[in-house]
C-alpha cells in the first residue's frame, strides 16, 4: 500500500476535552465522515460542525484543531493527488473546506462504502480504494453546505482570547434577532445557541485553570461570568467538580 492514502475508524465514546487534541497541518487532503455523533473542527480559524451523514473534505496544508467532539462513529483519513485515478474533480479545486450532507439511502450507502474501505485498507486492496475514493469525490458538489449565520455564530463563540458572551450580543453582531439566531443555530447544529456558549465557556475555563497564576475570580471573569460563585456553580454542574477541585486534579 502506498503512503498516499489512509483511512481509520472513529469510535469515540463520550466527551473528550478539546485541549487534549493537538493542532496539526498535513501536506495531504484530509477527510472525515460521521455516522453518529458530532465534531466541531477549526480549520485555519474557521469553525465547522459536522454531524451524522456529513462528509468534510479539507484541502492540503491547512491548520486543523478539533474543538469539540462527542460520541463520534465514522471514519477519517488522508490522501494525496498521486493516489487518485482522476484528480480533475471540482471538489479538489476548492480553496476552502467542503462539507456535504448525505440523507436517507445516500447516507446508508456512504456508511457501507466507508466500512468496506476500512476492510480494503486492512487488506491492502489498493485497486478498490482508488475506485471507492473516486466514487466518494464524484458525489461531492463544490461549495459549502454550512449555513451562514450558524457558521458565523460558532466562529464568534470560539474566537480566541475573547470571553464567551450571551445570545443577545451575538445576535446584535450578526444583525439578527436573538429568536432568529436561536432557531437558525438549533436547525443547523441540533444544539441551542446557549448550549454552544456553555460548551465554549467550559472549554475556556478548563484551559485557564491550567494556569495556576490566575485566581478563580480572574478565570470567572475571563469566561464571561463575573460572579465567582455563579461561575463555580456552573462549573460544578458541568463537571461534577468545583474549579479548585478540578485544578488540584490536573
Amino acid at each position: 500500500m502506498k503512503q498516499g492514502f489512509s483511512i481509520h475508524p472513529l469510535n469515540v465514546e463520550g466527551y473528550t476535552e478539546p485541549q487534549q487534541t493537538t493542532p496539526y497541518c498535513l501536506p495531504d487532503y484530509t477527510y472525515a465522515y460521521l455516522m453518529e455523533g458530532e465534531a466541531l473542527v477549526e480549520i485555519d480559524g474557521q469553525n465547522i460542525l459536522i454531524g451524522p451523514g456529513q462528509f468534510l473534505l479539507v484541502p492540503e496544508n491547512r491548520l486543523i484543531v478539533i474543538r469539540h467532539f462527542k460520541g463520534c462513529v465514522g471514519v477519517d483519513g488522508r490522501f494525496n493527488l498521486d493516489f487518485l485515478k482522476d484528480a480533475s474533480y471540482t471538489a479538489l479545486r476548492a480553496e476552502k473546506p467542503l462539507q456535504q450532507s448525505f440523507w436517507f439511502d445516500d447516507a446508508v450507502f456512504m456508511g457501507a462504502l466507508f466500512r468496506r474501505m476500512l476492510t480494503a485498507y486492512a487488506d491492502k486492496d489498493e485497486a478498490f480504494l482508488k475506485s471507492a475514493l473516486d466514487l466518494v469525490l464524484g458525489q461531492l458538489r463544490s461549495g459549502s453546505h454550512v449555513a451562514a449565520i450558524p457558521e458565523k455564530f460558532l466562529q464568534l463563540v470560539f474566537e480566541h482570547d475573547k470571553a464567551p458572551s450571551n445570545v443577545s450580543e451575538y445576535a446584535a453582531i450578526l444583525h439578527v434577532t436573538p429568536n432568529y439566531l436561536n432557531k437558525a443555530v438549533k436547525t443547523s447544529t441540533h444544539r441551542t445557541a446557549i448550549d454552544w456558549i456553555e460548551i465554549a465557556r467550559l472549554n475556556t475555563a478548563k484551559q485557564l485553570l491550567r494556569d495556576r497564576s490566575l485566581s478563580i475570580a480572574e478565570i470567572a471573569e475571563k469566561t464571561g461570568l463575573v460572579d465567582q460563585s455563579y461561575f463555580s456553580r456552573f462549573f460544578k454542574k458541568k463537571t461534577g467538580l468545583t474549579p479548585s477541585e478540578y485544578r488540584s486534579a490536573l
